[in-house]
């Protein structure tokens, strides 16, 4: 799954000329090289494994804020309608 999802962001959309990854963080993804280069195997695994675990601690958090964030807007919204 999580490849699919790298896959649908970061492909440009017409609308926007852009990929969702770049209208969320302005750059383009650092993509981590997993498998062997032309035979050779990365310079420092460790350090990449250390990079992707960060890459993907900083995504959770982000999701956790934006899922926080949405509940309070879905909350706003929901007690407005309920005034009226």
């Amino acid at each position: 799954m999580e490849l699919a999802e790298f896959c649908y962001n970061n492909s440009e959309h017409l609308a926007t000329r852009s990929t969702p990854f770049q209208m969320v963080t302005g750059k383009s993804p650092i993509v981590p090289a997993t498998s062997p280069a032309h035979g050779q195997p990365p310079s420092d695994v460790n350090e990449e494994v250390s990079m992707v675990t960060q890459l993907n601690e900083e995504r959770r958090r982000l999701w956790e804020m934006a899922k926080a964030n949405l509940e309070k807007a879905h909350k706003r919204f929901k007690d407005f309608v309920g005034k009226s």
